[in-house]
């Protein structure tokens, strides 16, 4: 396309660099609607897309041409219709492919920030349950010789020592994991549960479900536990007693698993100067942003005097 005048030549590059603005803003939308991992997919997205916007362009072109006319008037011949189409193609494609570039190198700084800070995160929470420990291992064989000898006695309190010993023991083998099979964590506060049951005996009651097959999926280390906690606190401070606490486990659909814990009673806002409150919530809420980061969900309901915790996770 060629200008007679400088009108024209002013006319045409607002309409050229302007339509090519808007179509990058589309692009851009697209490639976030369409981005993935797999690049064989991705390079197919960048070559329709570039396509049909450059005859989307070529074609708003010639309907210019066919209602702006000027005093020099844009000359348009067939051949430099083609030149047309193929430059502004091509200069999608490099802005595409540009684009692509940088998105990639940002999430790759991104990602190396949230492994850092993931990795910071799991350096304070070992800090700080160091600092809350004192010998652990000779606390968890003196539980056991305690167990032995006492069950006999008094089997409610043996089964809480068993319990008990079942969860320092869960605790000192995976201190040092990221991901955990989720069964275990599962087995584990099931032994928390039933310690607070031996507690609290009528006071409270506990329902688990797990789907088998989640129990191999790898999961953040303390997942439940933070959940299952918060249910015992504020339960009782809002539920008539017993109170009642419900684990759900189990898989959304292939590529989610789906946790939801519920117990009777009313939610508590925190206080504007409570810091402490719901504090184990939060954390976790944290954490799974750093490793899951726009893929996961953390949902709370309050309603019919029940209050749900619902989090989905992708499966790895």
């Amino acid at each position: 396309m060629l200008a007679g005048s400088l009108t024209d030549a002013l006319i045409l590059c607002a309409v050229r660099d302007g339509s090519s603005f808007f179509l990058t803003l589309g692009l851009r939308r697209i490639y976030g609607a369409f981005w993935s991992n797999d690049v064989g997919r991705m390079v197919a997205v960048i070559v329709v897309s570039c396509s049909v916007a450059g005859l989307l362009q070529n074609g708003f072109f010639f309907l210019l041409h066919s209602f702006v006319s000027s005093e020099g008037e844009f000359r348009f011949a067939h051949s430099k219709a083609f030149d047309v189409l193929y430059e502004r193609t091509g200069l999608l494609f490099g802005w595409s492919f540009l684009y692509f570039g940088i998105r990639h190198a940002v999430e790759g700084v991104q990602r190396d920030l949230r492994l850092a800070l993931i990795e910071s995160e799991k350096r304070q929470a070992q800090l700080q349950m160091l600092r809350s420990q004192v010998n652990p291992h000779f606390l968890f064989n003196a539980l056991n010789s305690i167990q032995v000898n006492v069950e006999s006695v008094n089997a409610d309190l043996g089964r809480m020592v068993q319990s008990l010993s079942d969860f320092l023991r869960f605790s000192l083998d995976h201190s040092h994991n990221d991901f955990i099979p989720l069964g275990r964590e599962y087995d584990a506060m099931r032994s928390y549960l039933q310690v607070e049951k031996i507690r609290f005996r009528n006071k409270l009651e506990f329902h688990c479900e797990i789907d088998e097959q989640t129990r191999a999926v790898l999961v953040p280390g303390i997942i439940l536990q933070p959940l299952v906690e918060n249910a015992v606190k504020y339960g009782r401070d809002t539920s008539e007693p017993p109170l009642r606490i419900t684990v759900q486990v189990a898989r959304r659909d292939v590529a989610m698993l789906k946790i939801s814990v519920s117990n009777s009673g009313e939610w508590l806002e925190p206080a504007p100067r409570e810091k402490e409150s719901h504090l184990g919530l939060q954390s976790l809420r944290d954490r799974l942003g750093l490793i899951y980061p726009e893929k996961y969900s953390l949902n709370i309901a309050s309603q019919d005097g029940w209050v749900t915790i619902t989090i989905l996770i992708p499966v790895l």
